[in-house]
């Protein structure tokens, strides 16, 4: 007997899809903790692009901040997304998209898991964010390199400066892959789903958490079976059900 979970992107998009299919991830236990840390998040309003899609990026900070995108493709290989060529201005006040301009951004080869990494921070890092052949220039050939820079560029800021850092993650597939997820049967799977739907939470939580409704309490943690409201990393609640199958 398998337990799955289907999610339901109810407020919000939805962040939870295939975690432990991770073949590698940004090391952010290596980063230093800030005084203060701001709170920074990305998202996007999909989990899953197919090569060619275009792909719309949404960051938001706590307080106005230097904001800077990474994305680690499912190569390995760690390109800046912002600032770049065409947005060379990365200073957020609140809310931000990308693209912001005259620009697409597409997703395309290589496939798998696209992991997006925001960091921001009180003060510009000190490094050239631009390359005259690469409006999207590789910043690192894998994750470890990546963050070793950003340790060596956060201890060369100010020591009043400020920073946070926040992730998601994308799966880009083939154009012709219509599956769900990898591995997943092409056939439809008939699941029947309580109505009766649990309240929504009447607090914040921190990003990851996971709390469900029973019996007129809040318990943490994904439950066994049913229904439960998942804290995304852009600060919205995301209601999920899990069944037996």
């Amino acid at each position: 007997m398998s337990r799955s979970i289907v999610p339901l992107a109810v407020l919000g998009v939805l962040l939870i899809f295939g975690w432990a299919t991770f073949a590698q991830g940004f090391p952010l236990g290596l980063l230093p903790t800030s005084n203060e840390p701001l709170d920074a998040f990305v998202w996007t309003m999909e989990s899953r692009f197919h090569v060619g899609d275009p792909i719309v990026i949404q960051l938001r900070v706590s307080r106005p901040a230097f904001v800077y995108l990474f994305d680690l493709q499912p190569d390995g290989v760690v390109r800046l997304l912002l600032p770049n060529a065409f947005s060379p201005n990365n200073y957020v006040v609140s809310t931000h998209q990308l693209p912001d301009g005259t620009y697409d951004l597409v997703a395309s080869p290589p496939t798998g898991i696209d992991e997006l990494l925001v960091f921001a921070t009180d003060s510009p890092l000190p490094f050239s964010a631009t390359a005259p052949t690469d409006p999207f220039p590789v910043f690192a050939t894998s994750p470890e390199e990546a963050i070793d820079t950003l340790v060596s560029l956060v201890a060369a800021l100010d020591h009043t400066s400020s920073w946070g850092v926040g992730w998601t993650a994308i799966q880009i597939v083939d154009p012709t892959d219509e599956s769900d997820v990898p591995g997943a049967s092409q056939e439809p799977e008939s699941i029947t789903i309580d109505p009766a739907l649990p309240p929504l939470p009447p607090f914040v939580s921190t990003p990851g958490d996971a709390w469900s409704y029973v019996d007129g309490n809040w318990s943490y943690g994904v439950p066994a079976v049913g229904w439960y409201w998942y804290y995304g990393l852009n600060g919205r609640w995301h209601l999920c059900w899990v069944y037996n199958g």
